[in-house]
Protein backbone atom coordinates (compact mmCIF):
# COMPACT_ATOMS: atom_id res chain seq x y z
CA UNK A 1 0.00 0.00 0.00
CA UNK A 2 1.35 3.39 -1.03
CA UNK A 3 1.61 6.45 1.20
CA UNK A 4 -1.70 8.33 1.24
CA UNK A 5 -1.75 10.45 4.41
CA UNK A 6 -0.74 14.10 4.16
CA UNK A 7 0.66 15.76 7.26
CA UNK A 8 -2.40 17.89 8.02
CA UNK A 9 -4.63 14.84 7.58
CA UNK A 10 -2.43 12.84 9.96
CA UNK A 11 -2.97 15.60 12.52
CA UNK A 12 -6.73 15.25 12.06
CA UNK A 13 -6.58 11.47 12.56
CA UNK A 14 -4.41 11.72 15.66
CA UNK A 15 -6.72 14.34 17.10
CA UNK A 16 -9.61 11.88 16.82
CA UNK A 17 -7.46 9.13 18.30
CA UNK A 18 -6.64 11.42 21.22
CA UNK A 19 -10.36 12.07 21.74
CA UNK A 20 -10.96 8.32 21.95
CA UNK A 21 -8.18 7.98 24.53
CA UNK A 22 -9.55 10.88 26.58
CA UNK A 23 -13.05 9.38 26.52
CA UNK A 24 -11.68 6.01 27.59
CA UNK A 25 -10.09 7.61 30.64
CA UNK A 26 -12.94 9.94 31.60
CA UNK A 27 -16.20 8.24 30.62
CA UNK A 28 -17.57 5.29 32.60
CA UNK A 29 -20.46 4.22 30.37
CA UNK A 30 -19.17 1.52 28.00
CA UNK A 31 -21.87 2.11 25.39
CA UNK A 32 -21.15 5.82 25.27
CA UNK A 33 -17.42 5.16 24.90
CA UNK A 34 -18.00 2.72 22.06
CA UNK A 35 -20.37 5.04 20.21
CA UNK A 36 -17.95 7.94 20.61
CA UNK A 37 -15.06 5.81 19.33
CA UNK A 38 -16.94 4.96 16.13
CA UNK A 39 -18.01 8.58 15.77
CA UNK A 40 -14.34 9.59 15.97
CA UNK A 41 -13.38 6.94 13.42
CA UNK A 42 -16.03 8.30 11.06
CA UNK A 43 -14.60 11.80 11.41
CA UNK A 44 -11.10 10.49 10.70
CA UNK A 45 -12.34 8.72 7.57
CA UNK A 46 -14.05 11.90 6.35
CA UNK A 47 -10.68 13.61 6.25
CA UNK A 48 -10.21 11.77 2.94
CA UNK A 49 -12.21 12.11 -0.27
CA UNK A 50 -12.18 8.32 -0.64
CA UNK A 51 -10.48 5.30 0.92
CA UNK A 52 -9.68 1.80 -0.29
CA UNK A 53 -10.50 -1.21 1.88
CA UNK A 54 -6.85 -1.63 3.02
CA UNK A 55 -6.74 2.04 3.97
CA UNK A 56 -9.98 1.70 5.93
CA UNK A 57 -8.54 -1.31 7.75
CA UNK A 58 -5.48 0.74 8.72
CA UNK A 59 -7.69 3.29 10.47
CA UNK A 60 -9.98 0.82 12.25
CA UNK A 61 -7.74 0.25 15.32
CA UNK A 62 -8.58 3.85 16.30
CA UNK A 63 -11.77 2.55 17.97
CA UNK A 64 -9.77 0.14 20.15
CA UNK A 65 -7.47 2.68 21.81
CA UNK A 66 -7.57 2.16 25.58
CA UNK A 67 -4.30 3.66 26.81
CA UNK A 68 -1.20 5.61 25.79
CA UNK A 69 0.49 2.46 24.51
CA UNK A 70 -2.44 1.80 22.18
CA UNK A 71 -2.36 5.40 20.99
CA UNK A 72 1.38 5.27 20.26
CA UNK A 73 1.03 1.90 18.51
CA UNK A 74 -1.75 3.32 16.32
CA UNK A 75 0.34 6.41 15.55
CA UNK A 76 3.36 4.27 14.64
CA UNK A 77 1.23 2.10 12.35
CA UNK A 78 0.37 5.18 10.25
CA UNK A 79 3.95 6.36 9.82
CA UNK A 80 4.83 4.19 6.77
CA UNK A 81 1.85 5.62 4.91
CA UNK A 82 2.54 9.31 5.49
CA UNK A 83 3.40 11.43 2.44
CA UNK A 84 6.62 13.33 3.14
CA UNK A 85 7.22 16.90 2.02
CA UNK A 86 9.15 17.03 -1.23
CA UNK A 87 12.85 17.46 -0.38
CA UNK A 88 14.19 20.74 -1.70
CA UNK A 89 17.76 21.92 -2.14
CA UNK A 90 19.23 25.31 -1.33
CA UNK A 91 19.71 25.91 -5.06
CA UNK A 92 15.99 25.33 -5.65
CA UNK A 93 15.14 27.72 -2.81
CA UNK A 94 17.30 30.43 -4.38
CA UNK A 95 15.29 30.06 -7.59
CA UNK A 96 12.05 30.43 -5.63
CA UNK A 97 13.24 33.57 -3.87
CA UNK A 98 15.29 35.30 -6.54
CA UNK A 99 14.83 38.76 -5.01
CA UNK A 100 16.30 37.71 -1.66
CA UNK A 101 19.93 38.80 -1.49
CA UNK A 102 20.87 36.19 1.08
CA UNK A 103 18.96 33.09 2.09
CA UNK A 104 19.54 31.27 5.32
CA UNK A 105 17.24 28.23 5.09
CA UNK A 106 17.28 25.64 7.89
CA UNK A 107 19.49 22.60 7.48
CA UNK A 108 16.98 19.77 7.37
CA UNK A 109 17.55 16.03 7.44
CA UNK A 110 15.33 13.57 5.50
CA UNK A 111 13.43 12.88 8.73
CA UNK A 112 12.56 16.57 9.03
CA UNK A 113 10.57 16.36 5.79
CA UNK A 114 8.33 13.56 7.04
CA UNK A 115 5.82 15.75 8.86
CA UNK A 116 5.66 19.04 7.01
CA UNK A 117 2.64 20.67 5.44
CA UNK A 118 4.84 23.61 4.57
CA UNK A 119 8.51 24.51 4.93
CA UNK A 120 9.28 27.81 6.57
CA UNK A 121 11.95 29.80 8.35
CA UNK A 122 12.47 33.26 9.80
CA UNK A 123 15.43 35.40 8.82
CA UNK A 124 16.25 37.79 11.65
CA UNK A 125 18.53 39.93 9.51
CA UNK A 126 15.83 40.89 7.03
CA UNK A 127 12.94 40.32 9.50
CA UNK A 128 11.27 38.17 6.88
CA UNK A 129 9.59 34.81 6.99
CA UNK A 130 9.84 32.50 4.01
CA UNK A 131 7.18 29.88 3.27
CA UNK A 132 7.39 27.00 0.80
CA UNK A 133 4.39 24.90 -0.15
CA UNK A 134 3.86 22.10 -2.65
CA UNK A 135 0.85 22.90 -4.82
CA UNK A 136 -0.36 21.04 -7.90
CA UNK A 137 2.76 18.95 -8.10
CA UNK A 138 5.17 21.89 -8.02
CA UNK A 139 6.85 23.84 -5.25
CA UNK A 140 5.82 27.45 -4.67
CA UNK A 141 7.30 30.06 -2.37
CA UNK A 142 6.33 33.36 -0.82
CA UNK A 143 7.92 35.71 1.66
CA UNK A 144 6.81 38.59 3.79
CA UNK A 145 7.77 40.71 6.76
CA UNK A 146 7.37 39.08 10.14
CA UNK A 147 7.09 40.89 13.47
CA UNK A 148 6.98 38.61 16.54
CA UNK A 149 4.18 39.50 18.93
CA UNK A 150 4.86 39.93 22.66
CA UNK A 151 1.52 38.23 23.36
CA UNK A 152 0.24 34.78 22.50
CA UNK A 153 -2.47 34.52 19.88
CA UNK A 154 -4.25 32.15 17.52
CA UNK A 155 -2.37 31.15 14.39
CA UNK A 156 -4.15 31.86 11.10
CA UNK A 157 -2.89 28.55 9.65
CA UNK A 158 -3.23 25.98 12.44
CA UNK A 159 -5.78 27.76 14.70
CA UNK A 160 -3.62 26.86 17.72
CA UNK A 161 -2.96 29.27 20.59
CA UNK A 162 0.70 30.05 21.07
CA UNK A 163 3.57 32.39 20.25
CA UNK A 164 2.68 34.23 17.03
CA UNK A 165 3.88 37.08 14.87
CA UNK A 166 2.36 39.37 12.25
CA UNK A 167 3.14 38.05 8.77
CA UNK A 168 2.59 40.58 5.99
CA UNK A 169 2.83 40.02 2.24
CA UNK A 170 2.68 42.81 -0.34
CA UNK A 171 0.68 41.86 -3.43
CA UNK A 172 1.04 43.83 -6.65
CA UNK A 173 -2.43 44.97 -7.76
CA UNK A 174 -1.39 47.20 -10.67
CA UNK A 175 1.74 46.22 -12.56
CA UNK A 176 1.83 49.41 -14.64
CA UNK A 177 1.59 51.81 -11.72
CA UNK A 178 3.39 49.56 -9.23
CA UNK A 179 0.50 49.55 -6.78
CA UNK A 180 0.56 47.09 -3.90
CA UNK A 181 -1.92 45.80 -1.37
CA UNK A 182 -0.80 44.36 1.95
CA UNK A 183 -2.31 41.27 3.54
CA UNK A 184 -1.47 40.55 7.18
CA UNK A 185 -2.19 37.59 9.47
CA UNK A 186 -0.88 36.32 12.77
CA UNK A 187 0.88 32.98 12.34
CA UNK A 188 3.04 30.75 14.53
CA UNK A 189 6.56 31.82 15.32
CA UNK A 190 7.55 28.16 15.57
CA UNK A 191 7.07 26.46 12.20
CA UNK A 192 7.50 22.97 13.63
CA UNK A 193 4.77 23.62 16.18
CA UNK A 194 2.46 24.89 13.44
CA UNK A 195 3.08 21.83 11.27
CA UNK A 196 2.29 19.63 14.26
CA UNK A 197 -1.12 21.27 14.75
CA UNK A 198 -2.34 22.27 11.29
CA UNK A 199 -5.39 20.21 10.31
CA UNK A 200 -6.47 21.85 7.08
CA UNK A 201 -4.71 23.91 4.42
CA UNK A 202 -7.52 26.25 3.44
CA UNK A 203 -6.02 29.43 4.90
CA UNK A 204 -2.49 28.53 3.82
CA UNK A 205 -3.52 27.75 0.24
CA UNK A 206 -5.70 30.86 0.05
CA UNK A 207 -2.65 32.97 0.91
CA UNK A 208 -0.65 31.44 -1.96
CA UNK A 209 -3.57 31.91 -4.36
CA UNK A 210 -4.03 35.51 -3.21
CA UNK A 211 -0.38 36.33 -3.79
CA UNK A 212 -0.50 34.75 -7.27
CA UNK A 213 -3.63 36.72 -8.11
CA UNK A 214 -6.02 33.79 -8.34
Amino acid sequence: MEAFIENHVLNQILRQAKHVLDAEQRVNDMKVKQEFAYYSLNKAEKAFESLTNPQLELLKPLVSIKNEADFNHFKDSLEPYCIPFQPITEAQLKKLFKKAKKLHPPHLTPDDFLHLTYLSWYDKGSMKKFIVRELGGSVKGLSGSFVPSPQNGICHFCHHMGAVGLFTVDVKTDTKNHNYKALSNYICQDEANCNAHIKDTEKLDFLFDYVRGK
